[in-house]
Order: C-alpha cells, then sequence, then structure tokens
C-alpha cells in the first residue's frame, strides 16, 4: 500500500531569528563629499582638522578589525594624535 504524499508545505527554519546587526559605521567613500569651502575657495582651519581626526579614527576602527563598540575611544586617541601633530608643527 502506498502513501499518498501531502500537499501541506514543510516549514522551513526562517531567517527572522538569526538576524544580523548591521554596521553602523559609514565607509569615507560613502559618506558626505567633504567640508563645503568657503567663499575664496579654501577650508577653514577646523574643518580640516575635524575631517583629519574623522579619517584617523576610521583608520583606528580598521586596525581594530572592524571590531564596533570602540567609536569614543577611536575618536580620543585621533583627536590627541592630530591635535599632537598641529602642537608640534605649530611651534616647530
Amino acid at each position: 500500500m502506498a502513501i499518498k504524499p501531502s500537499n501541506k508545505s514543510r516549514k522551513t527554519p526562517s531567517s527572522k531569528g538569526a538576524a544580523q546587526q548591521k554596521s553602523t559605521v559609514t565607509p569615507i567613500a560613502q559618506g558626505s563629499s567633504g567640508p563645503e569651502p568657503n567663499s575664496r575657495g579654501f577650508h577653514s582651519v577646523d574643518q580640516k582638522v575635524e575631517e583629519e581626526i574623522r579619517i584617523r579614527a576610521y583608520e583606528l576602527f580598521e586596525q581594530r578589525g572592524r571590531q564596533e563598540g570602540f567609536h569614543d575611544e577611536d575618536w580620543v586617541r585621533a583627536e590627541s594624535e592630530v591635535l599632537a601633530k598641529y602642537r608640534r608643527d605649530k611651534s616647530a
């Protein structure tokens, strides 16, 4: 005696429970085009410094293997490195 297959579809494990976390970090190349120049075509020093800090903080993030949760530490370290560079350049 043959068993007739059921027309009911089998439930397959859904991917709803295994949601993957998305990165909250935007790579620099995908971010904004950068600070807008002023009427003379130059960026203000503050904007240049902040952009250098942002780039250095992203480099630190990448050096850690893109491990999230350390953005404050990366920013503080990048800020101290960039500002120290400007202090050295200014005093020389």
